[in-house]
């Protein structure tokens, strides 16, 4: 209890550090003087459910942890799914005369097959390098750990509301002085990518991942996750998670 009760106390203050910093990266960057809002997405498991395309790719047996997002950016069409109740998120956006971009951390590579995909899903122009942009993570030379760079293209793009569904996103939009808002993963995805998720509830507790699946449920009860970020669970959790039912 003495934990959750530090968790929210850190996370009023960083929401008041999130206002603190909008309010000055929008007095910075934006010149619009309409209130006209640009509003950011990412990609897999906040526009597209891509697990199944992800599952699909055709192992390398000479590199295993090799994914090829050539193969991967060119069968979304196939195995991937947008995600309706967030399409309607981007279209409400749209019609109110918002701006919309997406920012994915794949690699580029074929990435004019994602582009037309979405196009083609969500009826209107999505085109690499101008609404659709391509942000792979880039490795720390000291700690060798892969941090995520989508910060440049919030930050250069002017983005003042950022969606995504890990933890590195809400890092992301937080660094390049957007709102951070954490789509809640499909829980098939969440089992199966636990890490990068509320730090990882899945496995075992340590220091990088505190918290519960009590801890999880919440946060997407009360709104806000650790990050002082907004959740939003498009997802039914009256019903119990698969693999989250009580003992």
């Amino acid at each position: 209890m003495q934990t959750w009760k530090m968790v929210c106390r850190h996370t009023v203050l960083l929401l008041g550090l999130v206002f603190f910093t909008n309010c000055a990266t929008t007095t910075l960057q934006s010149d619009n003087t309409l209130g006209r809002l640009v509003v950011g997405f990412d990609i897999d498991d906040t526009i597209l459910y891509s697990e199944d395309n992800f599952l699909a790719v055709p192992p390398n047996p000479a590199d295993p942890a090799h994914l090829d997002y050539a193969w991967i950016n060119s069968h979304d069409s196939v195995y991937s799914k947008v995600i309706t109740d967030m399409a309607k998120v981007v279209h409400f956006f749209r019609a109110q005369g918002h701006a919309v971009y997406f920012i994915t951390a794949r690699p580029g590579v074929n990435g004019d097959y994602l582009a037309r995909f979405l196009t083609r899903e969500l009826e209107f122009p999505v085109v690499v390098n101008d609404n659709l942009f391509f942000s792979p993570k880039e490795r720390d030379p000291e700690t060798g750990i892969r941090h995520t760079v989508k910060h440049r293209l919030i930050r250069k793009l002017g983005i003042h509301l950022f969606y995504g569904d890990s933890d590195t996103d809400i890092v992301a939009a937080l660094v390049g002085g957007a709102h951070p808002v954490r789509v809640v993963r499909d829980p098939k995805s969440l089992h199966a990518y636990s890490r990068n998720h509320f730090g990882d509830i899945i496995s075992e507790p340590s220091a990088g991942n505190p918290f519960t699946v009590e801890d999880y449920k919440k946060f997407i009860l009360t709104g806000v996750g650790p990050y002082g970020e907004t959740i939003f669970p498009i997802y039914d959790f009256e019903r119990p998670l698969p693999g989250f039912e009580s003992d």
